[in-house]
């Protein structure tokens, strides 16, 4: 499937570089992101890992929804299995989160469609780099802002199963390094491996 193929090797370095300063801890479906991969002629891969903590569940019907993903790839989203897809303008306002959404940039909507229950905590959800979809740009808009809608998982409380709603930022890398600025990383990198080895021996 198109979410198992491998990603260029620099994604560690994006990752570590990409701290998610800012993104709500909360109760529900949280996407963090993972990697942005270059794929050759002008079209990045951005992808997602996504978690569930333990207070949530997930239930049939309950999503996420990535906001503004500016250049969009029509038809390159991709989600695991038992979890749909959908591209709008306007995204899907969950309950109590409106008016984050600029209308004339598309939106990703992930919606578990799934028979069992997924109860919290998992991460990630479905395994590193899961949720995605392709762009012609190198960063997207509005922060990476997102909103969710899912379920709570109180067991023994008065509120256990009922629907909650978040919203939160996460980072994107402001640009994605061309092949060519990487590689000149690599002289600097592999003396460093070299000496945090012998280190390590003695």
């Amino acid at each position: 499937m198109r979410h198992l193929r491998s990603r260029a090797s620099f994604g560690a370095l994006l990752s570590a570089a990409a701290l998610f300063a800012g993104t709500a801890i909360k109760a529900d479906i949280i996407p963090v992101f993972n990697v942005a991969t270059p794929l050759g002629g002008g079209i990045t891969e951005f992808s997602y890992n996504v978690e569930i903590p333990a207070n949530t569940r997930v239930n049939t019907g309950d999503y996420f929804t990535i906001y503004d993903f500016n250049g969009y790839v029509a038809g390159s989203a991709f989600a695991p299995v038992d979890w749909d897809v959908s591209i709008q303008a306007t995204g899907i306002d969950v309950p109590g989160q409106t008016g984050i959404t600029d209308t004339s940039v598309e939106n990703i909507t992930f919606t578990y469609v799934g028979a069992a229950t997924i109860f919290g905590p998992v991460n990630p959800v479905g395994g590193p780099g899961a949720f995605g979809a392709d762009t012609t740009a190198t960063a997207i808009k509005g922060l990476g802002q997102y909103a969710g809608s899912s379920h709570k998982q109180n067991p023994g409380h008065p509120d256990n199963n009922t629907l909650q709603g978040n919203q939160g930022f996460l980072v994107t890398p402001a640009a994605v390094p061309e092949t060519s600025s990487l590689m000149l990383l690599v002289p600097g990198l592999v003396p460093l491996g070299i000496m945090l080895r012998r280190r390590i021996r003695k």
